[in-house]
């Protein structure tokens, strides 16, 4: 089935990039064609950034990512409420708005980057320097779109080129392995094209370099353990080498991005762009004008309800320190934490404190405590407080619901922990996996394992450390585990567990799929 032909009718042929992708025979009086837009370089800049704009999106990474990725696992559950997905209960169908609206958000970001590939390449008033970039970015994001894509519906049609006709539309749903090839070959031609240049919400060459890893772990994970749609991956090992090498050049190839020695850096709002461990991420800002996405309402997806301002620990270490955190009074309690899931945690972990268990008042005094039993408390802040809230996506200074509290999509400690999978129990191995430890405050692993137990309990370090910021699923369907023996808290179902349905539209112009 994975193989399969099926024709595919693009999603927003007429909407999705007025000006940019369109064929006009005459030009409008202040309309944008291909011919009077791409002129200067702002113009290429400008494109480029239309570019990256639907990754904020609530229906693709702003909001659905975790619906799709994290929802579906251990890390959250219900508690009897009323969930705003249904992934909560494993209720996903064709025409589920996540299924929907993820797959179009990547293909909208898709026409918008093909346009960008098609007309900057062709561009004279611009310098090949600044040309490289733009073009080394926008295969970056060809890359990530289409890795979105596969890694949640499996076989999608390959998006290559702008749709300038009505038969450009339809395109083949490609076999999955057709899908990988191309996002490798999007991302070495990224890496080739790109400088080092961190900036907030793009992507540069340690970026590009980054994703290649997470893509060859992907690979080698899922043929190693034998998930379903990766049987025609030719060797794990082979895999597991190109995922290290990728790995080692993030870790040991630059010195812009680190590991940062403070976790609670790592989700200081204030210090998203100037942070080290940030390879790549979005930009959405508490003063943007227009519609979520320019800014962030994730705090409010996450914390409790209170109706008040509200105070939490200043440090991850603790000290009786407290820090304005934000006005709850809006707060929508929908990514609700499974405390089973926190208890997982070793005591000494700074990571487990980053799902918040005491809030207080202004004067330091504790203003409640969690506990499972709030929820039939008669009171209206510990009523609330019946599950330990996550702290990553925070924002003392937002302003009212609109934050900026932004989404981590690569971060560093991720490639240390790539790297120690895919490398197995070798000193740099060891190295990678016990940094992230360390900062956590946990000891080194011990010494001695063997690959099988060394790559498990980097594994468990990775559901760890990068929890609740999508990437539960994808690892559970890598290691062939979307099962319930490890999605223990929900109505598990099967059906689509190691690929999402494509939308019912689709489905319908597609009767074989």
């Amino acid at each position: 089935m994975l193989k399969m032909k099926k024709t595919f009718r693009y999603l927003l042929l007429l909407g999705a990039l007025t000006g940019f992708t369109s064929c006009l025979d005459e030009v409008p009086y202040g309309t944008y064609s291909n011919e009077t837009f791409y002129n200067t370089e702002a113009d290429a800049e400008s494109a480029l950034m239309y570019a990256y704009v639907p990754i904020n999106y609530i229906d693709y990474c702003g909001r659905f990512l975790f619906f799709l990725s994290d929802v579906p696992t251990n890390q959250y559950k219900s508690y009897g409420k009323a969930d705003e997905s249904p992934l909560f209960q494993w209720d996903i169908t064709p025409t589920s708005d996540e299924a929907i609206y993820f797959f179009k958000s990547a293909y909208v970001s898709l026409a918008r980057t093909n346009s960008v590939l098609e007309n900057v390449s062709r561009m004279t008033s611009i310098s090949a320097m600044a040309r490289n970039r733009i073009l080394g970015e926008a295969h970056f994001l060809r890359a990530f779109n289409h890795f979105m894509l596969v890694i949640n519906y499996g076989s999608v049609p390959i998006r290559s080129k702008t749709v300038s006709t009505v038969s450009d539309s339809y395109k083949d749903f490609a076999p999955i392995e057709k899908i990988y090839g191309f996002i490798i070959g999007e991302l070495e031609e990224a890496i080739g094209l790109l400088p080092v240049n961190k900036v907030q919400g793009r992507a540069d060459k340690v970026a590009a370099q980054a994703l290649l890893a997470r893509v060859y772990l992907y690979l080698a994970s899922s043929k190693a353990s034998g998930a379903p749609g990766y049987d025609w991956v030719a060797d794990a090992d082979d895999m597991y080498a190109l995922a290290a090498q990728y790995a080692s050049d993030v870790l040991e190839g630059q010195t812009v991005y680190r590991l940062d020695p403070d976790l609670g850096n790592v989700y200081d709002v204030d210090h998203q762009a100037d942070g080290v461990e940030h390879i790549f991420m979005t930009s959405m800002n508490r003063e943007a004008s227009g519609m979520e996405g320019t800014y962030s309402q994730l705090p409010q997806m996450f914390a409790i309800q209170t109706g008040n301002i509200v105070y939490i620990s200043s440090s991850l270490a603790g000290g009786g320190e407290v820090m304005k955190f934000m006005n709850y009074e809006s707060g929508f309690q929908v990514m609700r934490v499974d405390n089973e899931f926190r208890d997982t945690y070793d005591d000494a972990d700074l990571r487990k404190q980053l799902m918040v268990t005491t809030i207080y008042n202004e004067d330091g005094s504790v203003l409640a405590t969690y506990d499972p039993s709030n929820l039939t408390s008669s009171d209206n802040v510990k009523n609330k407080f019946f599950y330990p809230f996550c702290r990553k996506y925070t924002d003392p200074k937002s302003n009212s619901n609109r934050t900026s509290a932004n989404l981590y999509l690569i971060r560093f400690a991720e490639v240390a922990l790539t790297y120690a999978e895919a490398a197995g129990p070798t000193e740099e191995g060891y190295k990678w996996v016990n940094e992230v430890r360390k900062r956590a405050g946990l000891g080194a692993l011990p010494e001695g394992l063997s690959v099988a137990d060394f790559r498990e309990a980097v594994i468990q370090e990775r559901i760890k450390e990068l929890a609740f910021e999508g990437h539960g699923i994808y690892e559970l369907r890598r290691l062939n585990r979307a099962d319930e023996r490890h999605i223990t808290n929900k109505a598990f179902k099967p059906t689509y567990a190691y690929f999402y349905p494509a939308p019912q539209r689709e489905m319908d112009l597609n009767p074989q799929r």
